[in-house]
């Protein structure tokens, strides 16, 4: 089956707290906490209370926006485009490549063909958590083959596996093979 001359595709992703960014949000306000503490006994003076309470409260405020995600997948004529969204109000391209240049595009559990790029870099743009479309490929960032773990929809899946089937690997999961 061929692609249509003109295809676009795009899909919200909403990041879902992990332990990881609990431990990183309670650890940097930690840090915040003591260097307030040490400042507060080295040099006292009640009018710094204020300014040290405002930067706490600055430091939990960007850390909460920069927790609160989304990534978006955008795929147009077999170029795929990945987007995180902090806050639903400040957007960065974090990939941009050709589905054709991807080495690989496998299920995240198919061990089978993963084990060979488990040691290479690895870039996380999926929800979080293990769904049962949770995917890997693997293509060169910045100079680096990279691991990028992404959460498409069947449709994304769909029009990736149609592009990349000019002899590239690509294994779309059954549904009783999924998690």
């Amino acid at each position: 089956m061929d692609l249509p001359k003109s295809v676009y595709m795009e899909q919200l992703v909403k990041h879902h707290e992990t332990k990881y960014d609990s431990r990183k949000r309670i650890i940097v306000l930690v840090i915040t906490a003591v260097f307030i503490l040490i400042w507060l006994h080295i040099i006292f003076i009640p009018a710094m209370l204020a300014l040290q309470v405002i930067t706490i409260a600055i430091s939990f405020f960007v850390l909460r926006i920069f927790m609160n995600k989304e990534y978006e997948y955008c795929f147009v004529d077999g170029e795929l485009d990945i987007d995180v969204i902090y806050n639903k109000s400040y957007r960065r391209r974090v990939f941009a490549g050709d589905v054709l240049e991807f080495e690989m595009f496998a299920h995240f559990n198919d061990s089978e063909h993963l084990d060979f790029y488990k040691n290479f870099k690895f870039k996380d743009y999926s929800g979080g958590l293990v769904t049962p479309n949770t995917y890997i490929f693997v293509s060169s960032y910045k100079g680096k083959k990279t691991r990028f773990t992404i959460e498409p929809n069947d449709k994304l899946i769909e029009l990736i596996g149609q592009r990349m089937q000019n002899g590239k690997f690509f294994r779309k999961v059954n549904a009783e093979d999924k998690i």
